[in-house]
């Protein structure tokens, strides 16, 4: 797999920085905001594939090369099950760590998992239903949401076509 470029890696984690200020100041000004470590519910949860572009995929991969060979082993035999099983929804995402409830690849997460929970569209929130019941009482008028929709352009301006994560492992073996 090609390595990713300076520009590239600058370009993406520009984009990632921007995310996770907007979800630190969500949740940093906010006391009663469920995202915060511990909480792994959109983890165990998913209601689709993860999309991500090439650049994302390669950018995950470097994580991914990380873990240890017993935990690639896990994860690999995870999507394998996801994609015999038609991966019925909802599914837990393969990087989970199950027990301590914790992204594995967590550096290298995709901008759909950076932005879940953070992030508005034309279309509406993306976020799970502890966040709406939690609006209904507190109201978000003095929420900034980051602008999903501008996030998932930019990111796809940056490289590559878009698969799911299944697709990208299937390419990977």
């Amino acid at each position: 797999m090609e390595p990713i470029s300076p520009e590239q890696r600058q370009a993406l984690e520009a984009l990632y920085q921007r995310v996770e200020t907007r979800a630190a100041d969500i949740s940093g000004s906010h006391d009663w905001w469920p995202c915060r470590r511990g909480c792994d519910h959109c983890c165990r949860h998913l209601s689709a594939p993860l999309p991500l572009t090439e650049l994302e995929w390669r950018y995950l991969w470097e994580g991914f090369q990380r873990l240890p060979e017993h935990v690639q082993a896990e994860v690999r035999a995870r999507v394998a099950e996801l994609e015999r099983s038609g991966a019925s929804r909802p599914y837990t995402c393969p990087f989970l760590d199950r027990e301590a409830g914790a992204c594995r690849v967590y550096a290298h997460r995709p901008l759909a998992c950076r932005s879940y929970g953070f992030a508005a569209a034309r279309d509406g929130g993306r976020w799970c239903h502890f966040i709406t019941d939690l609006l209904a009482r507190h109201g978000d008028g003095d929420i900034v949401w980051a602008n999903q929709d501008s996030l998932e352009e930019t990111v796809a301006s940056l490289g590559g076509p878009t698969s799911t994560l299944f697709e990208w492992f299937a390419a990977h073996r």
